[in-house]
């Protein structure tokens, strides 16, 4: 039980640190990175740092956390693609056809296709506590994200699509990522995941022009800041988190408290408002993770 509290904590803390990519996104934004450049530098930087983390861990641990068996670096470089190469991609393009309000809401279909996987792979029991915990996180973070203005999600089909789909690539992280850590170390895991996403990132968009023409001492100060606090610090306690003997179903809305802290940031450093409609859904959203970890039965 220790171990599964422990557990959560992690996937919280994962949240948490998730929160601040509205940050680091809008002050890349400013500086002219956007789009598939903040996300490539994002997870190449990431990588970056966890080479010179994972050596001093190792040295100390007596692990090396470099060495993965063939399965594993399979298994890593299908998550690298899908989680981060193909995942971005389709978000972006979502963001720019149909808005980052409507994209923000289908990418939070995440937690429906977790659901499902869970049902399917792993066997877990989907009572009405979790399905109730559910609906009202979709809705909380509908709320939170369009002020309950459903107009936005009028748009280009393909734009919907790609939005859904991006949530079901998310979605990956938590699926494989649990398959994966059968035999891999969720440090190793994540190391890969962000080497084979760079590299696809690059393959698909060749950042280096776009590097050229916005470097300057901002633009790395926040690409690394990107990649250590919302990459390498949430992607490690997530999946130290779902290392653990933990129902994956709950996973995904404990981390849903990503919004709350987004919400926060936008109201305390970019002097956002948050009106009453907003003000619901962040409670819905909070309601739903208490309410997914109430000690009762499934």
């Amino acid at each position: 039980m220790r171990s599964q509290n422990t557990g959560y904590l992690c996937v919280l803390a994962a949240g948490i640190l998730w929160g601040s990519i509205g940050f680091f996104v809008r002050k890349l934004a400013e500086i002219g990175a956007e789009g598939m450049l903040a996300s490539f530098m994002r997870i190449f930087t990431a990588w970056l740092i966890l080479i010179p983390v994972l050596f001093f861990l190792g040295r100390h641990t007596g692990t090396n956390y470099f060495k993965i068996s063939k399965k594993g670096l399979l298994q890593c470089l299908l998550l690298g693609v899908c989680t981060q190469a193909f995942f971005n991609a389709a978000y972006s393009y979502s963001i720019n056809t149909v808005g980052v309000g409507a994209a923000s809401v289908l990418l939070y279909t995440e937690p429906v296709f977790v659901c499902l996987f869970s049902r399917m792979l792993f066997k877990e029991v989907i009572g009405p506590r979790k399905g109730i915990s559910l609906i009202i996180n979709l809705l909380g973070c509908f709320l939170m994200v369009t002020g309950g203005d459903f107009s936005v999600l009028q748009g280009p089909i393909l734009g919907i699509v790609l939005g859904v789909t991006s949530g079901f690539l998310y979605s990956l992280v938590t699926i494989i990522g649990k398959v994966t850590m059968e035999d891999t170390h969720p440090f190793t895991l994540v190391f890969y995941n962000f080497l084979f996403g760079w590299i696809a990132l690059a393959v698909m968009h060749n950042p280096l022009p776009e590097i050229a023409a916005v470097s300057c001492p901002a633009f790395w100060l926040l690409g690394f800041g990107f990649g250590l606090i919302p990459t390498v610090g949430s992607y490690l306690f997530y999946m130290s988190g779902i290392s653990r003997d933990i129902e994956l179903t709950r996973a995904p809305v404990i981390a849903s408290v990503e919004p709350i802290i987004a919400a926060l940031i936008g109201l305390l450093v970019f002097h956002e408002s948050i009106g009453p409609v907003n003000t619901i859904g962040l409670l819905a959203v909070f309601f739903s993770i208490v309410l997914m970890n109430a000690k009762s039965p499934s």
